[in-house]
């Protein structure tokens, strides 16, 4: 439901990452993703979105993880009108090419309706546990810039040939083409020294899942960087994608926050008054408070994953309670 004011809503879809199936079988979990992923659909928001992850978060627990790309083929049949999204795609887990034909498949298999998530990768025991070699920062986000480059070119050009510092090409074909001439690149990531150039260059939007006064700060920071190379800021659309969670009360929130649920999965040992600051979690009043300060701020879109999930209530309390009272006229 993009709001007309041009707000769109968007939610994770569980796979498992952040433990949410823990002690669930594998078929049942799934059953329950694809339960929750078409009621999304019908609650009206824009975009589902899946981790690009294979091992789970705040511990390492043998437990299942569905893969980003097999899990959005799977959905796309299943919801027919909603756009599919990775959150982000790690851009060193993948050959460039294998990566951009996997997408346009996605593309093609989903009717055009393919948004590709893009980062660098931070997850330094996972390219471990699988392998991957884990290089410099530099090094990852210089594979992301290069990545960007080439997946553009082999979703537009019959042959691409492309010899950079980490990519190397000699005429790859790219076919199926996806069915969007040029899917959309979500950014994601919000280094403001690196990240945020790559972003001013290939990004149509960007995704941080940062508070409100690092939200304002990068914002400024990507409209200097499009401004250095001639683009119009307004051509890249700013996102936030924090945890979210509605409850009926504040001392609802209060008994959660001090619950083993409520603490998990926190940035490090973030203070409660600050992650309750930094995420969109709270009261319906609270959280629409601090939803419209982003929106403010320019966010246009919203990517929730919800610390209920599996359930389905907060999922549906966006979009009944918060989605229609955002507004970008009083921004």
């Amino acid at each position: 439901m993009t709001t007309a004011t041009g707000i769109q809503h968007g939610t994770f879809v569980p796979q498992g990452w952040k433990l949410e199936y823990t002690g669930v079988g594998a078929a049942e979990a799934w059953a329950r993703s694809v339960e929750l992923a078409q009621l999304a659909e019908r609650a009206g928001y824009d975009h589902v979105w899946v981790y690009d992850h294979v091992e789970t978060i705040p511990r390492r627990e043998p437990t299942h993880v569905f893969e980003a790309f097999t899990m959005l083929a799977a959905l796309a049949p299943q919801i027919p009108r909603v756009r599919l999204g990775q959150m982000v795609t790690c851009a060193a887990y993948r050959n460039a090419g294998l990566l951009a034909k996997e997408a346009a498949c996605v593309d093609v298999y989903s009717g055009g309706r393919l948004i590709l998530g893009m980062g660098a990768g931070w997850f330094d025991d996972e390219y471990r546990a699988y392998g991957y070699e884990f290089p410099s920062a530099g090094t990852r986000l210089a594979i992301l810039d290069e990545t960007l480059t080439v997946v553009k070119s082999l979703w537009t050009n019959e042959t691409t040939t492309f010899d950079g510092r980490h990519l190397h090409f000699d005429g790859a074909y790219c076919d199926p083409k996806p069915l969007q001439r040029l899917p959309e690149v979500w950014v994601g990531g919000g280094g403001e020294q690196v990240t945020l150039r790559i972003a001013a260059r290939h990004a149509d939007a960007t995704n941080w899942q940062v508070g409100a006064e690092a939200f304002a700060r990068k914002s400024a920071l990507l409209e200097r960087y499009c401004e250095e190379i001639g683009r119009e800021f307004t051509t890249i659309r700013r996102t936030h994608g924090n945890d979210c969670r509605l409850f009926d009360t504040e001392a609802d929130l209060s008994c959660w926050l001090d619950s083993p649920t409520g603490g998990a999965l926190r940035k490090g040992s973030q203070p409660d008054d600050e992650y309750v600051r930094d995420n969109l979690v709270g009261t319906v009043e609270m959280v629409l408070e601090k939803a419209q300060r982003y929106v403010e701020l320019g966010c246009r879109a919203f990517v929730n994953w919800y610390r209920d999930f599996p359930s389905s209530e907060s999922l549906e309390g966006w979009m009944s309670d918060i989605a229609p009272k955002l507004s970008a006229a009083r921004a």
